[in-house]
């Protein structure tokens, strides 16, 4: 019996290995982070990657963000997007330390659209995924000194890690249940019923920032500058004074673009993701606030042009709609 589950076991690694690119297109989006970054590197200067999960896919259009730039009589910029889906501070660390820091890329900015509770301190999102995608076996030793702490988590970690089967065993899940009727349209619901419950029971007390304060320490040391986006969703959420704090004291910004305009149901795909025509202006807002922003534009072109007027917060008031804190 136990040698047919591991001849079973045996069979279905092998198999995952030549097909797991097909189980989604994430899987297709992490297996080409490092070409994503090749290319940053071999582009011009100044080097830009914007880092974050689908609210970076869906909302962030890069041609558009560049035109805002060119209209501005600004030099080109090199920009790649790294956004594997349901990611957050954690995942996005691992990422920097494994597929970015050992590249030498030189960035000169570290872009971060974010929303609700992306930033604030917290368990492991995934471990099966940190240690299969994201850390693996090489940060191993650093994830169980800060991020992976009990037993349980740790052998969590080290079958992401091994094993193609446990690592993408939620992928596996969902391709099998959504041969269920109604499955892929119910299974949202239950995700946001799951996910608002867990932010009210986290919002029970202050939310704490040891790990962006940690992120910022490792990516600022490697010359990097690094913009925290805070962007619309269509439930509001608030941005703690603790939050810019810590960004502050870590040597970044934030830009807050929650209101860039007034948003209505038809701007949003769901309960997170801009819709086309809306992220379409939200890049062109992004870009513009990047131009007037004196930290964004210093780390991007230099001393900042005239003519910008930039709010207390760090965001630029150039008439399209952006708010202040």
């Amino acid at each position: 019996m136990i040698a047919s589950l591991l001849a079973v076991l045996l069979i279905g690694e092998i198999s995952l290995y030549f097909t797991e690119n097909r189980l989604s297109y994430d899987v297709q989006h992490i297996e080409k982070i490092p070409a994503i970054i090749n290319d940053i590197k071999q582009g011009n200067s100044p080097r830009v990657l914007f880092l974050g999960n689908s609210l970076t896919r869906a909302g962030i259009r890069p041609d558009i963000v560049k035109g805002t730039w060119a209209g501005a009589n600004l030099s080109d910029a090199t920009i790649g997007l790294v956004y594997p889906d349901d990611t957050v501070l954690t995942d996005w660390l691992y990422i920097y330390r494994r597929f970015i820091q050992p590249t030498n890329t030189q960035l000169r900015l570290v872009i971060i659209c974010f929303a609700n509770n992306h930033l604030d301190d917290g368990p492991v999102h995934n471990i099966e995924r940190l240690g299969g995608e994201f850390a693996g076996l090489s940060l191993a030793a650093e994830a169980f000194s800060h991020d992976v702490l009990s037993l349980s988590d740790r052998v969590r970690y080290l079958l992401g890690a091994t094993s193609r089967l446990w690592a993408n065993r939620e992928r596996i899940q969902k391709r099998v249940l959504a041969l269920i009727p109604g499955y892929q349209e119910f299974a949202p619901i239950i995700n946001d019923f799951v996910r608002s419950d867990g932010q009210t029971a986290a919002h029970a007390k202050p939310p704490t920032y040891n790990q962006l304060a940690r992120f910022l320490n490792i990516v600022t040391s490697d010359g990097a500058k690094v913009v925290f986006v805070a962007s619309p969703v269509p439930k509001p959420y608030p941005l703690s004074d603790e939050l810019y704090n810590t960004i502050s004291r870590g040597g970044a910004e934030i830009i807050d673009l929650r209101g860039f305009e007034r948003t209505g149901p038809g701007d949003f795909l769901d309960s997170l993701h801009l819709a086309p025509a809306a992220a379409e202006r939200f890049s062109k807002a992004l870009g513009i606030a990047l131009v007037g922003n004196d930290y964004a534009h210093a780390a991007l072109w230099g001393t900042r042009l005239q003519g910008f007027r930039t709010e207390p917060s760090g965001s630029s008031n150039v008439g399209s709609g952006i708010m202040a804190r």
